[in-house]
């Protein structure tokens, strides 16, 4: 438990320099035309701006925690080793593979109201395409602030601006 608890400390004190954010920008470039292609397609995504009030900004602040925060310590700190240490491809598939496998396990154990989403195949390849971002993201920044970032623009856009479901 102690390694466990030292990953995630390590995590959470380290802050990108100044690379680290440039390489944040550079995948949201990529990621985001992507992910709304695949969020396009798969018919879950589009665009239905929330009208904001009280229930935006709730939704606005509560996505940094969970999933954003909760996830990114989980799938990053705790599974990918900071960049100074190896990290053979299998073991960044196991990674992604677990952040993927996690969002169906939802859909199947605690049953939120966008089950039937989670078990959708675009969904799924939206989720493997954003958790290997936030992996190379990781590992290029030895941080997960920008993965926090990136996760937290990425799911709260999707719901205050472009259609997806809330809990």
């Amino acid at each position: 438990m102690t390694l466990a608890w030292r990953r995630i400390e390590a995590a959470l004190r380290s802050w990108p320099d100044r690379r680290g954010w440039i390489a944040t920008g550079v995948t949201l470039l990529w990621c985001l035309p992507l992910l709304g292609l695949i969020g396009g397609l798969g018919g879950f995504a589009h665009l239905d701006p929330l009208p904001f009030g009280v229930k935006w900004v709730r939704i606005f602040f509560l996505v940094m925690l969970v999933p954003a925060l909760a996830e990114e310590l989980l799938f990053r700190a705790l599974l990918v080793p900071r960049p100074d240490k190896p990290f053979p491809v299998w073991q960044a598939v196991l990674t992604v593979t677990a952040f993927v496998v996690w969002h169906p396990f939802q859909a199947y154990t605690f049953g939120p109201p966008w089950s039937a989403l989670f078990l959708d195949p675009w969904f799924v390849a939206a989720t493997a395409l954003l958790g290997a971002a936030l992996v190379r993201l990781y590992r290029v920044t030895g941080s997960i602030w920008p993965g926090v970032a990136v996760h937290w623009l990425v799911v709260a856009g999707w719901k205050l601006l472009f259609g997806g479901p809330f809990g």
